[in-house]
């Protein structure tokens, strides 16, 4: 078993990935997936023995993104990567690739010092997602409610340090 991560670039795989996903993750449409693509921060693509199996969406606080989620840290903090979403293909899970990617992140982050931050769905709960992000010892800052959707994000940061407060 080889797993590598290399740049995400391609709209179908994004797409096939992330719409199978679905309800664990909002589903994108083409012209959506292609922005994301062309503003990542962070390569996401990772490749199990040379298949797609599973890809992190990593912005950086800049980039302008239209998402009531992302406006929820960018409206607070300034310096962070935003993890958009990550999905592992179902044929896939249980490998270590969602830990991986998240590896690969906290590296870019280290690097560039950055803090990090995502949402899951606490209500109703990903549960395998929130379990990764408290393992991996990310901090919970706050959540974010969504009436019309009925569900309720929790909101999470690593290497808070990092993060400037907007005042």
């Amino acid at each position: 078993m080889t797993l590598t991560i290399t740049t995400l670039n391609d709209l179908g795989t994004l797409l096939d990935i992330n719409n199978a996903a679905i309800p664990d993750i909002n589903q994108l449409t083409p012209l959506k997936a292609q922005w994301l693509i062309d503003h990542l921060a962070v390569p996401g693509l990772a490749l199990l023995d040379e298949r797609p199996a599973g890809v992190v969406v990593v912005l950086n606080d800049r980039c302008g993104y239209d998402s009531d989620y992302y406006r929820w840290f960018t409206e607070r903090y300034e310096n962070f990567l935003y993890i958009d979403r990550v999905i592992v293909a179902g044929w896939a899970r249980r490998q270590g690739i969602a830990k991986t990617l998240y590896e690969h992140v906290e590296s870019a982050a280290k690097e560039r010092k950055l803090a990090i931050v995502a949402d899951v769905y606490s209500d109703p709960p990903n549960t395998p997602s929130l379990a990764l992000h408290r393992a991996m010892d990310y901090d919970e800052i706050g959540t974010q409610a969504f009436p019309a959707e009925q569900k309720i994000a929790t909101k999470f940061m690593k290497y808070g340090e990092h993060a400037r407060p907007k005042r």
